[in-house]
């Protein structure tokens, strides 16, 4: 600091530093600027060399004293006599004013940022005298992948978001929080840009590059399904299991060990890049940044909802029509930083949170006494509840996914991971040789799991799942469309996860058939609660099975086999198959009534209006002047999420998500009732089968097709913290 400047590490450091030049301006740097700050240092390998009141400097090439080489640029916030630790980048002067290189504070995905002319949305003309935002910078972290924020700017109405030059959003506040689905090429680099908006003019975008390193392809919210994978060039599965842990949907309340009071402490620093949007009607999105201490309280008007939980993206219900406060308080120990707060106004109410549901205790599957839990891996544990009928030496796992280098393994019982390769194909069946990569519990019931991506665990009874690695990079599973897969007759299911460190996000699924009865829970332990959830099926494997036949419509009878219930399009509701237009009336009756009125909804993805054209619904989005189409589905699409229902951009695909949802659930020409699970499968014409999942499991989640995670009643298991995967394997 300089003299008569002391450290006071009560004061937030700058955040979001870059360099933030071009041709013009080669020395320029830009943080955000915070509030109740008054004024900011700014040093070159420690020297103090200006003071500026902005959050940005244009230096002088004649501070690099040194010539060329790299340089510490550093900033601190100065309040009064006191300044803030500094927050510093690594700058390689190259005497031409670019630089060869600059390293971020954190290692993150953006690279420095470039004010650059791109399109704008539609009637928006540029006018060069707004200011462009400043200090654009990826912010995010593993629950906020794709969160990025910027300093404000003064006398600006909102601000215009962009994918490669393309229009995506309008946010009002210095932050976003984007959904996967605008990634449209899947993994690669793209620019995100950000221009200020003032009446109808826009300024300048901002941008910066940014890799998305996602699933490789385009990605949906959409639920993986089984693929055909007889074939030898059938790849691993890539995609994650079912949502992105930055989707924002209705969560279940962590539960409190006490009702714990909280003092206000104005040294802990605020939350920083609140932002507040109508998710729909009675509920409100709320997201935020992850600071260096990651663990907040959040408040609806006044009242604590959550906490003590990680930055992530919620949605909450209000109790009121009107206008509410929603407020982010940082939380260590039993203090909590003064509140970051933003207002929103929200039509209609939601439905008053409780104390969740529980999973009653004879259900839960429980930890075993001689597996301790781990501070640094998620143990999986497996336990045999099938009454006898299989013993430890009969039970299969196996584990194949990618490793922290995104390399294609298989999981052993030791918890490591093992490259694939075809010299693993070592167990001759039929003729054909498959990869010696399963265990059965009596060799090892449980295992402590490292980092793994994109993971799927399969599960059977009598002999294992075959599976052939195909080169290092793909397998080749089963395939129950072939009935001469190897595996066509085997008693299996299987989980779908991804582990990121005590990082687990994962589920089971019924989107293809059910076999057998699981029951999985997942335990996590923190000082504000922790988590302790649990998914699956009750009943045994013959109750299932005759409830099924006893309580399904006559036309869902067929879907019954002697070793499965499979789902309907893989059955008799496929093409040219005897249940094969069972939605096309319903189809009809929609299309219909929204040929001559109006549908309205709202989601994560905005409030949309849309209205039947021809073979095609033509959508708007607030503050969206772009028109978005959904082609008419068939009774196939509806049921499996694909065609009509899985095309377009990004926004399209999510409207696509809520309207497959809707069909399924049987409430597609009821709005009213799409995000109210009391409604659904009430209509003559439903997706049955799924239906019957939910009526058969704990707390009635269950995931019957491929969008069921749309108003979260899939079986998605997600928790920052956890200690154990507990699967109970029933019969």
């Amino acid at each position: 600091s300089v003299p008569g400047q002391d450290v006071d590490e009560s004061i937030k450091a700058p955040e979001g530093l870059v360099w933030a030049g071009n041709a013009n301006l080669p020395y320029y740097f830009a943080w955000a600027k915070a509030d109740g700050i008054d004024s900011y240092n700014v040093y070159v390998d420690g020297t103090l060399v200006a003071n500026v009141v902005d959050g940005s400097v244009n230096l002088n090439e004649s501070v690099f004293t040194k010539g060329s080489g790299e340089y510490a640029i550093g900033i601190a916030a100065v309040k009064g006599n006191k300044t803030s630790v500094i927050t510093s980048i690594k700058y390689t002067y190259a005497g031409s004013g670019q630089p060869a290189t600059t390293k971020a504070p954190e290692p993150s995905t953006a690279k420095p940022t470039d004010v650059t002319v791109a399109p704008t949305a539609p009637g928006q003309d540029i006018d060069e005298s707004i200011q462009a935002p400043e200090g654009l910078v990826w912010a995010g972290n593993a629950d906020l992948p794709y969160y990025f924020a910027w300093a404000p700017v003064v006398d600006v109405d909102s601000y215009n978001v962009y994918i490669d030059g393309a229009y995506v959003t309008n946010v009002s506040g210095n932050s976003v929080n984007l959904e996967k689905s605008v990634f449209t090429k899947g993994s690669g680099e793209y620019t995100v840009g950000v221009a200020a908006v003032k009446g109808n003019k826009v300024s300048n975008i901002t941008s910066v590059k940014y890799t998305y390193t996602g699933d490789g392809a385009i990605t949906t919210t959409k639920a993986p399904e089984a693929q055909p994978t007889a074939a030898p060039t059938t790849v691993a599965p890539t995609a994650k299991p079912t949502v992105a842990p930055t989707t924002a949907k209705p969560t279940t309340i962590p539960k409190e060990t006490t009702n714990i009071s909280f003092t206000t402490d104005s040294s802990i620093e605020k939350p920083f890049g609140l932002d507040v949007s109508q998710a729909s009607v009675g509920y409100v999105n709320v997201v935020w940044g992850r600071g260096t201490i990651d663990c907040y309280n959040v408040y609806v008007d006044g009242e604590r909802r959550r906490t003590g939980i990680s930055a992530q993206a919620l949605k909450l219900p209000v109790y009121t029509e009107g206008t509410h406060t929603i407020a982010i308080t940082t939380v260590v120990g039993k203090r909590e930083s003064e509140r970051l707060e933003a207002q929103i106004q929200i039509t209609g109410t939601g439905e008053k949170e409780t104390e969740p549901e529980t999973c009653p205790e004879e259900l839960k599957p429980q930890l075993k006494e001689n597996v301790p839990l781990r501070d640094d891996r998620i143990a999986i544990e497996l336990n045999n509840k099938t009454n006898g009928k299989y013993s430890d030496s009969e039970i299969y796992w196996c584990i194949v996914g990618n490793n922290a280098n995104n390399q294609l393994c298989y999981m052993d019982k030791d918890g490591n991971m093992i490259p694939a390769s075809e010299s693993l194909n070592t167990v001759e069946v039929n003729g054909t040789k498959y990869a010696n990569i399963y265990h059965t519990l009596a060799e090892s019931d449980h295992v402590y799991a490292p980092t793994i991506r994109s993971g799927r665990m399969y599960l059977s009874y009598g002999k294992p799942v075959y599976v052939k690695f195909v080169g290092s990079t793909g397998y080749a599973g089963p395939d129950l469309n072939n009935p001469g897969d190897v595996n066509a007759n085997t008693l299996f299911e299987f989980a779908e996860f991804t582990i990121e460190g005590k990082h687990y996000w994962g589920n089971t699924t019924r989107v293809d058939y059910f076999c057998f009865p699981m029951v999985t829970r997942l335990i996590g332990g923190s000082l504000y609660g922790g988590y302790d959830n649990v998914v699956g099926d009750v009943g045994t494997r013959d109750e299932i099975f005759n409830a099924f036949k006893n309580e399904v419509p006559n036309e869902y009878k067929s879907l019954v086999r002697d070793d499965r219930i499979i789902a309907p399009c893989k059955s008799t509701f496929n093409v040219g198959k005897i249940n094969g237009n069972y939605f096309d009336n319903y189809i009809n009756e929609f299309w219909n009534k929204y040929a001559n009125e109006d549908l309205r909804f709202s989601s994560e993805s905005g409030r949309f209006v849309g209205r039947v054209v021809g073979n095609q619904m033509r959508f708007t989005r607030e503050g969206d002047s772009t028109v978005y189409y959904v082609d008419k589905p068939n009774t196939q699409e509806v049921l499996e999420g694909k065609g009509a229902f899985d095309r377009g951009n990004g926004v399209e695909k999510a409207i696509e998500a809520q309207l497959c949802a809707a069909f399924n659930r049987g409430v597609a020409t009821e709005p009213e009732n799409w995000y109210t699970p009391s409604k659904y499968y009430k209509n003559s014409v439903s997706n049955f089968y799924a239906g019957f999942f939910h009526e058969h499991s704990v707390l009635g989640k269950a995931y019957g097709f491929c969008y069921d995670d749309v108003n979260d009643q899939s079986t998605l298991l997600q928790y920052d913290k956890a200690d154990a995967l507990v699967i109970d394997l029933k019969w």
